[in-house]
C-alpha cells in the first residue's frame, strides 16, 4: 500500500503544478467581458492546421485555440470563408479579433502584435511528376511557382528569390490543381498540409522533391492580433504559458504523429548553431569497439554497455540518432575515423593514438586501475612490490608498454581479451592482473571468478572518452555539453547496471588504514556521546510527535481510499500481475472482458486470449516476450487480441509497467479496448486496396491514350514525309528523264549508237533507280516501331534524319551545319529518337520559311558529352526565337502555332513523351542568339 500512497501524492503534486489559474488583470477581464465572443479566423483549406469540413472548423490550430479558450473560460467564434488577404484586412478593420496561425515578418510586424511561437513548420517543394530534378530554390530560378496569395512562403520567395516567377491563387487546393494541369512548374508549402490536401482530393501526378533549404522560410507559427488590441495578445500569451508539454504533445500526436513531436524536442543547453547542425545531419555514424565488456561490446546482434547507455541518454536530450559502424579492432576504428567513414568513436581509452587527427571529449568514465589477485594471496602494499610476479594483460594494452619501459624484466602473459586475463589469474597461470573496476566487476560477477578480489588500487588512471575528427568542433562541443548534462543520478544508474557485483574486498592491514580506522572510531565515540545527550532532549518531544504522526496517518488513509477509488473507477482496465499470475483488477477490466472477478484473479493473461493471434503467433509467446521486456526496460506497450466471457474477440492495447510494491516486482497492466479502432483500420485498408486497383486501371487507360496519340502523331507526319519523298525524288527523276531523252536524240540523229556510250547512260539510269529504291527503304524504316532498346551510334541516327530532310532544306534555301561527336553511343529506341529529331528539324524549317525577313537561313545540329554521363543534342535555328507565352505551352498536347498549315499540336508533345518517358532523358527549349535552341539530354551507354 506504500506504493499507492506515493502514487496518490504524485498525482496531487502534478495537479497542483499544472492546473494553476491564469492571473488576468482587471483590465484584461473587462476586455474579455466586453468583446465576447472573441472572433477567430478559420481557413477553408489549410489542413491539417486550419480548415473547414462539413461546416465544422478543424485542425491543429483550431484545437490549440479551443484549449486556450477553455483555460481562459471565454467564448470564441470562428469566421469561415474569406481568403488570406481578406482576413488580413478584416483584422485591421476590427472585423476579426485574431489570426490563429501566422508567421512574423517585418511588414506584418508594423500592424500586427504577435504572441510567442507555439509551432514550427518546414516548407517542401512539389512538382508535376517528371520534373523531379527541380529540387531546390536555385533550380526554380526562371521557372514558375503557383502560390497562395499573401502566405508567408509566397512573400518570402518574392523577397529573397525575385528570379522565380509566381502565379498567385486563393489556397493550397487551387495551387495543386494548377500544378497538376502543367500550368506551373512547382509549388511550395507545408509538407503535411499539401500531403493532406493531395490525399483528400485524389490529386495525382504531383510529387515532393525536397525540403526548402533556407532557414528564412521556416514558419514560426504564432497568434496575431491587431496592434490596437495588444491586450488580447497579452491574454493569449498568458494562456500559452499555461499549456503543458503533455497537452501540446497530445495535439501534435493527433494531427502530425509522434515523429513530428520527437523531432521538435528542444535541447536548452545547446546553442542555435549546434541545434541546426543536429537537425541538418540527423544521423551520426559511430565506430564501435566490439569487445570491451562492459564498457562497449557486441552481443545478441546489438551493441551494449555503459557507452551505449550514455549515448541513449544523449539521444533523449538532443534528438541525435546514432548508427553503428562495426569495426573489428581498435586500429580499424582509428582508420575509419581518419578516413571519414564514421563521425566519432564513442569509446576511447588510448587518446594518445589519435592526437594527430582527432580530439577527445571530457571523460565520461574515470577510475584507477585495480590490482586483482586470488583471495588466498597476501594484500599488495603497492604495485612495485609485486612487479617481480607474473601479470596477465590484454596484448594490445598500452599498460604493457608503460610497465616494460620501467621494468624490462617484467613477466607478462599476453591474452586476447580482458576475460582471459582474469581467468589466467583465477587459474594460477598469472599472479595478478591490472583492470579498472567496471571490467573487473563485470567479469568476476558474470563468469564465476569468485576466488578473485581487489587487492589494492594503483595511482594509474583509466579514463574513457569519445573522439571526433579535429575539424569537427561543433560535434565535439555538442558531445561535451551532453556529457556535462547527464546527472550524477543517471550516471550512477547506468554504472550500477553494468558494474554491480559480488566483489569481495579483503581487509588491508597496513598502518595507513590503521590510523584512518582509529580516527574514525574516535569520531564515532564523540558522535555517540552527543547522540545520548540529544536523545534525552528529544524524548520530551516524542509524545507530541507521535500524536502528529497519528494525525498524518489518518490523512494518508483518506488519500489511500481516494486513490483506490480512482483505480477502481478508471475507464481503462487495470490489473496487477505478479510472477505471471493476476493478483488484482479494477471494475473496467470486468466490464471489458465480461468475466466475474473470481474468474480473473489467480488466472493468467494468456488464458484470457486465444491460443493463436491473427498474425499466427502464439499468445503465450507474445505475452512472455513483452513481460520480459517490461521487467528489463520498465515500460512496454503492444496490441493483443483477448477473448471475453462470450468467446468474442476483443482487440486491446496493453501497457506493461514494471513497479515495485513492498519490495516485490509487479507488472502494472493497462488494458484499453481498441476493437472499434481496429475495425475502422480494416475498412481503411480495404478502401486503400480498392484505390490501388483504380489507379492501375487509370494507368492502363493512360497507356492506351498515349499509344493513340503516338499513332495520331505518326499519321500527322505522313503528309510531311510524302512532301519530303517528292523533294528526294525530284532530282533523280529529272536525271532519268534527261538521260532517256539523250539516248532517244542520239538514236534519231545517228543510226548507230556507240555501245560504250549506251552502256554508260543505262548505268546512270540504274544508279538513279537504286537511289529511289534506297529512299523508299529509308522512309519505310522511319515508320517502323522499335520493340526493344538497342545500343547505337548517335551520329548515325542523326545523319539518317538529316538525309531525309536535306533535300527539302536545300530547296528552301536553308543551310544545314552539323558538328557531331562520332564516339557517342546510347542505349535506347533509334526510330523513336529519329522521329523526335526529324520533328524538331521540320518545325525549324517551317519557322524559317514563315519568317521572310531572314536572308541567311540556317539550322545547326551539335552533339557532345556532358559530365561523362549524358549525351546532349542541340538543334539551333535563326528563325527569331519563341515568345515566352508560346514557350510555356509549346509541349502541351494539341497546342500549335501552325493554324494556316493545319498543325495538329501533337509533334512536340509526343517528342517530350518519347524523350522523357521512353528514353529516360529530358527535352527542353530555350532562346539562343537569333533563334530557338531545342536540347535533348540522354543517358550515355555504359559498357558492362
Amino acid at each position: 500500500m506504500n506504493f499507492l500512497r506515493i502514487i496518490f501524492i504524485l498525482i496531487l503534486i502534478n495537479n497542483f503544478l499544472f492546473s494553476q489559474e491564469i492571473n488576468l488583470t482587471l483590465e484584461e477581464k473587462d476586455f474579455l467581458k466586453k468583446n465576447s465572443p472573441i472572433r477567430l479566423h478559420n481557413e477553408l483549406n489549410w489542413p491539417p492546421y486550419n480548415f473547414n469540413e462539413n461546416g465544422q472548423p478543424k485542425g491543429f490550430s483550431i484545437d490549440y485555440m479551443n484549449l486556450l479558450a477553455k483555460k481562459l473560460n471565454i467564448d470564441i467564434v470562428y469566421i469561415t470563408g474569406p481568403s488570406w488577404d481578406e482576413f488580413m484586412n478584416m483584422l485591421q478593420e476590427d472585423k476579426l479579433d485574431a489570426i490563429i496561425n501566422i508567421s512574423k515578418n517585418e511588414q506584418r510586424a508594423k500592424t500586427i502584435a504577435f504572441t510567442s511561437i507555439f509551432h514550427t513548420a518546414a516548407n517542401a517543394i512539389y512538382v508535376k511528376r517528371g520534373n523531379e530534378y527541380l529540387d531546390s530554390l536555385e533550380k526554380l530560378e526562371g521557372k514558375t511557382l503557383v502560390m497562395p496569395k499573401g502566405f508567408f512562403a509566397q512573400k518570402a520567395i518574392a523577397k529573397y528569390y525575385p528570379k522565380i516567377k509566381q502565379i498567385l491563387v486563393k489556397d493550397t487546393l487551387e495551387c495543386l490543381k494548377v500544378l497538376s494541369l502543367g500550368n506551373a512548374d512547382a509549388t511550395i508549402g507545408k509538407k503535411n498540409v499539401i500531403d493532406y490536401v493531395i490525399t483528400l482530393n485524389n490529386i495525382s501526378g504531383v510529387v515532393p522533391t525536397n525540403y526548402v533549404d533556407d532557414n528564412r522560410m521556416v514558419s514560426l507559427i504564432r497568434i496575431g492580433t491587431s496592434k490596437d488590441k495588444t491586450i488580447l495578445r497579452d491574454i493569449f500569451e498568458k494562456a500559452q504559458k499555461n499549456v503543458t508539454d503533455e497537452e501540446i504533445l497530445a495535439l501534435k500526436r493527433k494531427w502530425f504523429g509522434v515523429k513530428d513531436i520527437l523531432n521538435s524536442k528542444p535541447s536548452n543547453f545547446l546553442n542555435i548553431n549546434e541545434i541546426k547542425y543536429i537537425n541538418s545531419k540527423k544521423i551520426f555514424r559511430m565506430c564501435n569497439i566490439p569487445d570491451l565488456k562492459p564498457i562497449e561490446f557486441f552481443e545478441n546482434s546489438k551493441f551494449q554497455g555503459i557507452t551505449i547507455d550514455i549515448l541513449k541518454s544523449i539521444t533523449d536530450k538532443t534528438n541525435m540518432r546514432f548508427i553503428p559502424v562495426k569495426t573489428n579492432s581498435w586500429e580499424e576504428a582509428k582508420s575509419f575515423l581518419k578516413e571519414g567513414k564514421c563521425d566519432f568513436i564513442p569509446t576511447v581509452t588510448k587518446s594518445e593514438d589519435l592526437i594527430d587527427f582527432a580530439t577527445v571529449t571530457k571523460p565520461f568514465l574515470s577510475y584507477k586501475l585495480a590490482i586483482i589477485t586470488q583471495k588466498n594471496k597476501p594484500v599488495a602494499t603497492s604495485l612495485e612490490d609485486i612487479l617481480d610476479k607474473s601479470i596477465a594483460k590484454r596484448k594490445d594494452s598500452k599498460i604493457i608498454q608503460v610497465l616494460r619501459s620501467s621494468y624490462p624484466d617484467l613477466k607478462v602473459i599476453e591474452t586476447n581479451t580482458n576475460r582471459e586475463s582474469l581467468e589466467a589469474v583465477s587459474k594460477g597461470n598469472a599472479y595478478f592482473a591490472l583492470e579498472p573496476l567496471p571490467i573487473a566487476s563485470y567479469y568476476i560477477s558474470n563468469y564465476a571468478l569468485k576466488n578473485l578480489y581487489i587487492s589494492r588500487y594503483t595511482n594509474m588512471p583509466f579514463t574513457v572518452h569519445m573522439a571526433v575528427a579535429k575539424d569537427n568542433k561543433l560535434l565535439l562541443s555538442i558531445l561535451n555539453k551532453s556529457i556535462n548534462n547527464i546527472s550524477q543520478t543517471e550516471r550512477r544508474e547506468i554504472f550500477s547496471k553494468w558494474t554491480a557485483s559480488s566483489l569481495n574486498y579483503k581487509a588491508i592491514t597496513d598502518y595507513e588504514y590503521f590510523w584512518e580506522i582509529v580516527s574514525t572510531l574516535l569520531f564515532l565515540i564523540l558522535i555517540f556521546s552527543y547522540r545520548h545527550y540529544v536523545l534525552d532532549k528529544l524524548n520530551k518531544n516524542l509524545t507530541s510527535a507521535n500524536e502528529e504522526i497519528e494525525k498524518k496517518t489518518k490523512e494518508l488513509e483518506k488519500q489511500k481510499l481516494l486513490f483506490e477509488t480512482l483505480y477502481t473507477k478508471s475507464a481503462d482496465g487495470v490489473i496487477l500481475i505478479r510472477d505471471g499470475i493476476i493478483s488484482s483488477c479494477n471494475e473496467a477490466t470486468l466490464k471489458i472482458l465480461k468475466f466475474d472477478e473470481s474468474e480473473i484473479i489467480n488466472n493468467t493473461l494468456e488464458n484470457l486470449a486465444p491460443a493463436i493471434q491473427p498474425d499466427s503467433q502464439s499468445s503465450k509467446t507474445i505475452i512472455k516476450k513483452y513481460m520480459d521486456e517490461a521487467l528489463n526496460d520498465g515500460v512496454v506497450s503492444f496490441e493483443l487480441v483477448l477473448t471475453d466471457a462470450s468467446q468474442s474477440d476483443i482487440w486491446a492495447e496493453i501497457v506493461f509497467t514494471s513497479i515495485e510494491i513492498e519490495s516485490k516486482l509487479f507488472l502494472h497492466t493497462v488494458i484499453r479496448d481498441i476493437t472499434s479502432r481496429k475495425n475502422l483500420e480494416q475498412k481503411l485498408e480495404d478502401l486503400n486496396s480498392n484505390l490501388e486497383k483504380r489507379v492501375i486501371e487509370e494507368i492502363k487507360k493512360n497507356e492506351i491514350n498515349t499509344q493513340r496519340l503516338v499513332q495520331q502523331s505518326r499519321l500527322a507526319q505522313m503528309g510531311e514525309m510524302i512532301s519530303m519523298i517528292a523533294h528526294q525524288w525530284r532530282q533523280p527523276l529529272s536525271a532519268i528523264s534527261a538521260t532517256t531523252n539523250n539516248l532517244i536524240l542520239k538514236m534519231i540523229i545517228s543510226d548507230e549508237v556507240d555501245k560504250k556510250y549506251f552502256d554508260n547512260e543505262l548505268k546512270l539510269i540504274t544508279e538513279y533507280s537504286q537511289h529511289l529504291s534506297s529512299t523508299i527503304d529509308d522512309f519505310r524504316n522511319f515508320f517502323k516501331t522499335d520493340k526493344e532498346k538497342v545500343c547505337f551510334k548517335l551520329n548515325q541516327v542523326i545523319n539518317k534524319s538529316l538525309y531525309l530532310i536535306n533535300t527539302a532544306l536545300d530547296s528552301n534555301g536553308i543551310k544545314l551545319e552539323k558538328h557531331l561527336d562520332e564516339t557517342i553511343e546510347i542505349y535506347s529506341y533509334p526510330s523513336e529518337l529519329q522521329q523526335v529529331i526529324l520533328n524538331i528539324l521540320k518545325n525549324a524549317e517551317d519557322a524559317l520559311n514563315e519568317n521572310t525577313n531572314i536572308k541567311d537561313k540556317q539550322i545547326t545540329v551539335i552533339t557532345y558529352k556532358k559530365d561523362n554521363s549524358k549525351a546532349i543534342i542541340e538543334i539551333i535555328d535563326n528563325a527569331g526565337g519563341i515568345s515566352n507565352e508560346v514557350k510555356e505551352k509549346i509541349f502541351d498536347p494539341y497546342f500549335s502555332t501552325k493554324t494556316k498549315k493545319d498543325g495538329t499540336g501533337l509533334g512536340l508533345y509526343m517528342s517530350k513523351i518519347i524523350i522523357n518517358e521512353h528514353c529516360n532523358g529530358r527535352l527542353f527549349v530555350s532562346n539562343a542568339n537569333d533563334g530557338a535552341n531545342f536540347q535533348i539530354e540522354l543517358p550515355l551507354y555504359k559498357k558492362v
